[in-house]
């Protein structure tokens, strides 16, 4: 049975029994207001009897009857009175009269009537408004019993707020359990994904190292032999490029460490915009350094979190969507501008959550590798959109 009906039906079963006290109170108030008139006539009847001298026959009965508007007779001693009647002595004059008379009788009619039409017309309207209120009590504990039903099969299902007071507190601990799940879920599923990606990343990073390894020292032996070859030198810096890209994925697999050294901030953001600047050319946006400073971090992480924070910046601006990036230098402080569109609103919740991206190139991974540089660091990455230019600064601590 749902709740409303179980408090309709106990507020219509309080209110008969309601009633039906109130009856049994009426009845027994007129069945003592009746008796104690009764008894208040043959108190009379004695008085007069004994003290007027009038006689007993039954001419003076009969007037004292019309005028006292009770039945009564004499009695020749006290004795218990019959159902219906009391007994009075007053003056050595026994008087018993009789209180349920017709009057008695219509009176109980009405009782009787009034309890009845008060049973069920106040039955009929009291349920209705015991159904409303039963209605405005129970609806918001139903929904909150079926939302919570519903979790089983839809976490991302919002559990209403409804009701006022405790039940409006309870729905509130409701939904804000259901996030809490929510999120539990989800990092669990994170952490599944890292952990099997992980083990992938290592060892894909093994077999590529390797072979570059010795890519690589090809280069270097041919760029001795011809140091003014341009084509030697661009491979060179593709290859370069390539390591970088293989320790991050190493360190993604492996976790971040960092051992934090004095390090020349544009010496950093100088070599970051050499290894793009070709890809910037192919993108239409130019890449450029500005300020300088020096900061307390792992260079090579360093150069890391912002070729992440750059190459970001430049698939933004490209296709004709900014044409400007930016690094801004100044002690322990570096800023990736860019004149782009900005990050869409429905990644900024999870912005530096692994796999965030909207791109069908892109991996999500970048700025969640530059958020573990950062955190490896100590230190703070924070987004801000001011002045139609999106803005990825980072503090690095004294």
């Amino acid at each position: 049975m749902r709740l409303r009906s179980r408090l309709t039906l106990a507020l219509v079963a309080a209110h008969l029994l309601l009633t039906a006290l109130v009856a049994v109170l009426a009845w027994g108030w007129v069945d003592a207001a009746l008796r104690a008139q009764a008894e208040d006539s043959a108190r009379a009847v004695g008085r007069v009897l004994a003290r007027g001298g009038f006689s007993t026959d039954e001419r003076v009965l009969s007037r004292m009857r019309e005028l006292s508007g009770h039945d009564f007779r004499l009695l020749d001693h006290a004795s218990a009175p019959r159902p219906g009647a009391v007994v009075v002595v007053e003056d050595g004059v026994a008087v018993e009269v009789e209180y349920r008379t017709p009057r008695f009788l219509a009176a109980r009619r009405t009782v009787l009537l009034a309890t009845l039409a008060v049973a069920v017309l106040g039955t009929l309207a009291f349920a209705a408004v015991a159904w409303l209120l039963a209605r405005h009590f129970a609806r918001p504990i139903e929904e909150l019993s079926s939302a919570a039903r519903a979790l089983d099969a839809d976490l991302d299902r919002a559990v209403p707020q409804v009701g006022a007071g405790e039940v409006a507190q309870l729905a509130a601990e409701l939904e804000a359990m259901r996030a809490r799940l929510v999120a539990a879920i989800d990092t669990a599923r994170r952490g599944e994904r890292l952990a099997t990606l992980g083990t992938f990343a290592a060892t894909v990073a093994h077999e590529v190292r390797n072979p570059l390894t010795a890519v690589s020292l090809t280069v270097q032996a041919l760029r001795r032999e011809q140091p003014a070859d341009a084509d030697l030198a661009r491979i060179a810096e593709e290859l370069e490029r390539l390591d970088l890209i293989v320790d991050e994925v190493l360190s993604f697999a492996r976790g971040m460490r960092c051992e934090p050294a004095d390090a020349d901030l544009r010496a950093i953001a100088d070599d970051v915009v050499r290894l793009l600047a070709r890809q910037a050319d192919h993108a239409g946006v130019a890449l450029s350094a500005d300020g300088a400073g020096h900061a307390s971090a792992d260079a090579r992480r360093l150069r890391q979190l912002l070729l992440n924070l750059a190459l970001n910046a430049i698939q933004a601006c490209s296709g004709g969507r900014g044409t400007q990036v930016v690094l801004r230098l100044a002690d322990r402080t570096i800023a990736v501008e860019d004149d782009g569109p900005g990050v869409p609103a429905a990644i900024l919740p999870r912005l530096f959550a692994p796999f965030a991206s909207d791109r069908t190139e892109g991996t999500g991974l970048g700025l969640h590798l530059a958020k573990a540089i950062t955190d490896a660091h100590g230190a703070q990455l924070m987004h801000e959109r001011r002045a139609d230019r999106t803005v990825f600064r980072l503090e690095l601590p004294a």
